[in-house]
């Protein structure tokens, strides 16, 4: 299917980019159910906690980098069919992420051996599936883009269409200025060479700014510790769920943060305890919370669920009521995106003394949890400090164990 760029255009007033067109075969898109499901997924999954401004949406989010792909793709040589192509990747990046996004992410890994990158798996022969096929479009190929397995970087690259409106989208809504870069720029100085979208040398300090908006925005927003007890009880309370079969795992792709919601206070039980926890904002508090500086075991080849078993042994206190977080470690893979200069490329890293000095200090922002119940605080806290080797009075605390 050619674009045809006579077709009447209809337009959506956006928050972020304004006003983005929307052509009518994009529009056949956004109209299934499939798609009007993530109005009602948040992007940040809990963080209204933290920023009650924080409640847009993976619907807005999706939009806002359609419309980014769809000015960056106009500069790639290629046909219309493939170019339609892309942009309905962009469009589509997020369809299958389950109730509360990343949330889930562990459980849909763990449970299906998959991730909501897997469009094909969770789509086919549903209405979006159909729709797909009478525009021309493969759900395949789409799938391929998403999920980075294509020739091309536009949508799951070192710097994409997808990221550059999360970091920008999720600082406006949770009214943090660090997500804050000059989008404008950096969207005039990337280019492609070939299949691959490459950044001009003039746009290397937009770059930068990307950088170091992804740097702040990881330890101030999404790894804020109070988003992370919310998501980790959300998450115990949706493994349990699955583990005594009163949920299958396939259903995650269909469901809504309300229907998640609701099942589990019918579920009642656990389940119905720590939505109503998270609901009146009554989370667990945190035992322990260090970075790997502190800890004297390698933590890499402990488990969150062993290390929950051992804790619950060593203090007496319910293994449903302790949680422990061993974050992964964050790969930054903008660091790698591609710097065209006058007669050869670099690596973002290589050119860029600011961006290699945000690499290093990626790893001083990880911090491990221990989480319980107020009253179990002391007991779970000497018992994780005993499992980690954890010093018991540092000398000096770092900010990050503090606030």
């Amino acid at each position: 299917m050619v674009i045809d760029s006579r077709a009447e255009l209809k337009s959506i007033q956006d928050s972020v980019h304004g006003v983005i067109p929307i052509p009518p075969w994009v529009i056949e898109i956004i109209d299934t159910p499939q798609f009007q499901r993530l109005r009602r997924i948040k992007q940040l999954g809990f963080a209204n906690l933290v920023y009650p401004g924080a409640n847009h949406t993976r619907f807005e989010h999706s939009l806002g980098t359609y419309f980014i792909a769809s000015r960056l793709v106009q500069r790639l040589d290629a046909d219309g069919d493939l170019k339609m192509e892309l942009i309905a990747s962009a469009l589509l990046h997020d369809i299958c992420h389950p109730p509360f996004s990343h949330s889930s992410d562990r459980i849909v890994r763990e449970y299906l051996k998959t991730s909501h990158e897997n469009l094909e798996k969770f789509l086919k022969g549903l209405e979006i599936d159909d729709v797909l096929n009478d525009l021309g479009l493969s759900l395949k190929r789409i799938t391929d883009h998403v999920a980075g397995r294509s020739k091309y970087n536009l949508i799951n690259g070192e710097i994409d269409a997808d990221r550059m409106d999360y970091l920008v989208r999720d600082s406006y809504y949770t009214g943090v200025a660090y997500g804050v870069f000059d989008i404008s720029r950096l969207l005039e100085t990337l280019k492609f060479e070939g299949e691959k979208m490459v950044i001009d040398v003039k746009g290397l300090r937009a770059a930068e700014s990307l950088l170091i908006s992804r740097f702040m925005m990881y330890p101030t927003v999404y790894f804020h510790h109070v988003c992370r007890i919310a998501k980790k009880m959300y998450e115990k309370a949706l493994e349990r769920s699955i583990v005594n079969g009163n949920l299958k795992a396939k259903e995650l792709a269909k469901m809504d943060d309300a229907e998640i919601s609701c099942f589990f206070k019918d579920l009642g039980g656990y389940a119905k305890e720590m939505m109503e926890r998270i609901n009146a904002r009554r989370l667990f508090k945190r035992a322990i919370y260090v970075g790997r500086d502190r800890i004297g075991v390698d933590v890499d080849r402990i488990t969150e669920k062993r290390a929950e078993m051992e804790i619950s042994n060593l203090s007496g206190v319910e293994e449903e009521k302790i949680i422990v977080d061993i974050p992964p470690l964050e790969d930054a893979r903008e660091t790698s995106a591609i710097v065209r200069l006058e007669d050869k490329t670099m690596k973002l890293e290589e050119c860029s003394p600011i961006v290699r000095a945000l690499k290093d200090a990626e790893m001083d922002s990880w911090m491990m949890g221990v989480y319980t119940t107020k009253e179990n605080l002391e007991k779970v806290a000497e018992a994780a400090r005993k499992f980690f080797g954890i010093e018991r009075k540092p000398l000096q605390r770092r900010l990050d164990e503090i606030y």
